[in-house]
């Protein structure tokens, strides 16, 4: 059709070899993406049945492989009993699936390997039940759930959220509003709240970067992606810490923190709102508290005490030098209390260990407050430049100039290693650090 149009246009010699050129171009690209795309494409979803609520998939080709993500998917396997990627010949594909049982989540993985009959004979040797999909495709899961388990190809995530999937992805994930609504687990909720798009359901991509992983959110922007509450900007230059944070509407981050708490987990919200910091808070955060700076790194040594255990530098604006002392007073009191006599109603005289802040006072030194403990083992410290307030509890981090290297903007980033120990936390361990930037939610 082609050499009858260029006849027909009496196009020259040359322009027809640059026309050639171009669509030879365009179909060989044309090819190669489908080549590319065949390497992250799901196969294992044509195997899922009816009632899953939940379904993760994993594409590993090599080309884009990551020793994070291999990492991740040997503990997983590990989890259901199975031995690694290698030792089942993984293909390239593997799945989580999981279901309501009485408004308890049970899971099963769904896998697909290079030599199957190999595979049979690790599965039977270690006792795994599992249930054959296809020749190459095996599901391991509760006996009780293989008895009913039924393949369905026109199943709910195939046929409409599949399609909201990143196809260049190496996680996919999929949880739906029953899924979501299932238990009282604080983590779960507060990323149902972030994460759940118009019908409650959450639906995520995770492209691999280097040794790590990054949210994306394309396709799927029903999901709150452009952090509409957290505007990410970066800092400007890189700042170590195990904890670094920057806001510049932290009243009203805080305020939409306590609403999904309370709606979460009505436990934790009671508890935190009787909690000291609440008191403090409360009490002497400004309305109008908007730019605020922490930078922490943990301690080697661990007292169970927050301000000790942690090395800190943070910069609030708009408040006065006054409430900080308040503020500082109240900690130290707090742990350092004092013996004071109390009567009882019935006239009995005790001894009861009472904060009392007006055994403390703050000392000038160069410009700097400092408030020491009554055993010299700690100290806390202010200095006011322009209108911030910077507090510290380490005289090196205090010394150092971090003011000019901030921005407007927001920014978070943590270590993994501070998240507290359960089966959804232990996933995120795999990784370093949890980053958010401009660029989106980044597992390094």
């Amino acid at each position: 059709m082609l050499v009858n149009y260029f006849k027909s246009k009496n196009i020259s010699r040359r322009s027809k070899v640059i026309a050639l050129s171009v669509v030879g171009g365009v179909f060989i690209l044309v090819s190669l993406l489908a080549i590319w795309q065949r390497n992250f494409a799901d196969t294992l979803i044509n195997y899922v049945a009816s009632d899953v609520n939940f379904y993760v998939h994993f594409s590993r080709p090599k080309i884009n492989s990551s020793n994070k993500i291999d990492g991740l998917l040997d503990k997983i396997l590990f989890n259901f009993g199975l031995p690694g990627y290698e030792s089942l010949d993984i293909d390239r594909e593997v799945s989580i699936v999981g279901r309501l049982d009485n408004n308890v989540m049970k899971y099963g993985v769904i896998f697909k390997t290079d030599r199957p009959s190999r595979v049979k004979k690790i599965l039977k040797s270690n006792n795994i039940e599992y249930k054959t999909l296809s020749y190459n495709r095996f599901l391991v899961a509760d006996s009780n759930w293989l008895n009913v388990y039924t393949p369905d190809q026109k199943n709910i995530i195939k046929s409409s959220i599949v399609k909201r999937f990143h196809p260049f992805s190496s996680i996919n994930i999929y949880a739906s509003k029953l899924f979501l609504g299932s238990g009282d687990d604080l983590n779960l909720g507060i990323t149902q709240l972030l994460l759940r798009n118009e019908n409650s359901d959450i639906i995520l991509s995770f492209k691999a970067k280097g040794d790590g992983l990054r949210l994306y959110y394309g396709g799927i922007s029903s999901v709150v992606g452009s952090y509409s509450a957290f505007e990410v900007k970066n800092l400007k230059d890189k700042i170590d810490g195990d904890i670094v944070f920057l806001t510049t509407n932290f009243s009203d981050l805080l305020n939409n923190w306590k609403n999904n708490l309370q709606t979460t987990s009505s436990s934790d919200y009671q508890s935190f709102i009787d909690s000291k910091l609440a008191v403090i808070l409360n009490t002497y955060l400004p309305i109008d508290s908007h730019n605020v700076f922490v930078l922490a790194n943990k301690k080697a040594d661990n007292s169970g005490w927050l301000f000790g255990d942690y090395d800190f530098y943070v910069v609030v604006e708009n408040i006065y030098s006054g409430k900080i002392e308040e503020i500082l007073k109240t900690i130290m009191a707090n742990r350092y209390p004092v013996a004071k006599s109390v009567y009882l109603s019935d006239g009995t005289r005790v001894l009861e260990l009472l904060p009392d802040i007006s055994q403390f006072s703050f000392l000038d030194r160069n410009g700097v407050m400092y408030l020491d403990s009554p055993d010299n083992q700690f100290k806390l410290m202010y200095k006011s430049v322009d209108n911030k307030i910077i507090i510290s509890n380490n005289e090196y981090l205090m010394n150092q100039n971090w003011l000019d290297r901030l921005e407007n903007g927001n920014y978070l980033k943590f270590n993994t290693s501070l998240v507290a120990d359960n089966s959804f936390t232990d996933y995120v361990k795999i990784f370093n650090s949890l980053e958010i930037t401009e660029k989106g939610l980044i597992l390094r």
